[in-house]
């Protein structure tokens, strides 16, 4: 399901087919990567990274800060059974899925738009599949992760989404392409 998508020389399209939390957890802990493995179905990812099995993300945002990421329909349970499963440690789990807004960046140049926003080498070789990131975009905090090699995925904040997808239209104007000087 998509809220809104802009056809320019790459598409860009907003999300709304997930549920996001955020974990605070010690991530060394085999407690807790036993919950998110028996409760999602998914490791916990290595720095810079997420791991992922079907429509189910991890996000590594920190040594102690989980993004995780499931299909809405499953939100709620999955919710309740990561609380279930995590009783008695010492944690925080929050349910930010109306804080949070997600856009897909599609298409051959994707990384090229990114580039245009984001203060980091986006290329193949420095950020490749599975890759996660927070960064900047323009004058906005984000994320940013490669689910395939032409379709990035962006994370903002809900309160400056139609910044963010004005900045990623603006990106991807045709017209606006790099092109090499001769």
């Amino acid at each position: 399901m998509s809220e809104r998508e802009f056809q320019g020389y790459i598409t860009i399209r907003q999300k709304s087919d997930h549920s996001m939390f955020t974990l605070r957890a010690s991530l060394a802990s085999s407690t807790v990567k036993a919950s998110l493995k028996t409760c999602l179905g998914v490791a916990v990812p290595k720095r810079g990274t997420y791991a992922q099995t079907g429509e189910t993300l991890l996000a590594w945002m920190s040594p102690d800060e989980l993004l995780i990421m499931v299909p809405r329909a499953a939100g709620r349970a999955s919710f309740a059974a990561l609380e279930q499963a995590l009783d008695g440690l010492h944690y925080l789990l929050a349910d930010v899925s109306d804080a949070r807004a997600s856009f897909s960046i599609e298409g051959s140049a994707a990384r090229e738009v990114v580039a245009k926003l984001a203060p980091m080498d986006v290329s193949s070789a420095q950020f490749p599949m599975g890759s996660f990131a927070r960064t900047r975009f323009a004058q906005v905090a984000g994320a940013i992760f490669v689910e395939q090699e032409d379709q990035l995925s962006l994370i903002c904040f809900r309160s400056v989404q139609d910044y963010v997808f004005a900045l990623l239209c603006g990106a991807a104007k045709p017209g606006s392409e790099v092109r090499a000087q001769s």
